[in-house]
Parts: structure tokens; sequence; C-alpha cells
């Protein structure tokens, strides 16, 4: 379902200062989820970004995330797979698409 909000396609090396990077958007949070799920073009980039935040944004300035879903890269299966929480060393971080 297509809707005013954009959900944020962000990867992170394993800590801020290391790498990060937005990759992409989409208007419908299936298709963001179905891109990291499948690692679609790469976005892990050959083993660098073990973890994605998709983050879903409303139009606006300085807008923090209504919602995020962490996924971390599990090696030995080549794919990103969805964590129940934040990690901890990003609980106190918000904005990683649109900062």
């Amino acid at each position: 379902m297509k809707t005013d909000s954009i959900y944020t396609i962000t990867t992170i090396r394993g800590t801020v200062h290391e790498g990060i990077r937005t990759v992409g958007f989409a208007h419908d949070l299936q298709d963001a989820i179905r891109w990291v799920e499948e690692n679609a073009m790469d976005i892990n980039e050959c083993d660098y970004y073990w973890y994605v935040v998709i983050e879903k944004v409303n139009p606006g300035i300085y807008n923090f995330e209504l919602e995020s879903i962490w996924f971390k890269w599990n090696r030995p299966k080549q794919c990103y797979q969805k964590l129940k929480e934040t990690p901890d060393q990003f609980k106190r971080i918000a904005g990683w698409g649109i900062g």
C-alpha cells in the first residue's frame, strides 16, 4: 500500500564510526523488507555491512522515524535476518536514513 511515508533502508558496518550508508527507500514496507532479506543488489557489499535498519519516515523537516526494523547479516546463511529489537549499540540513535 502506497502512503506519504517512506521506508529508508540504511546499512551499517558494525559501529557508527565504521560505515553507514542509506542505500534506498520504498513506499511499501513489504518491498523494503523483501529487498533486505533478499540482499538485493548486494546491499551487504561482500560481507561489509553487518546491520540494516528500515525506518518509517513521514514527510517534513527534522522528523524522527516512526518505527524501525533491524536486521543482522547471517554469514553462514548469506542473508539478513530480522532482529527482535534494536542492537544495544544503536538504541540511543535515531534518524539513520534521514538524519
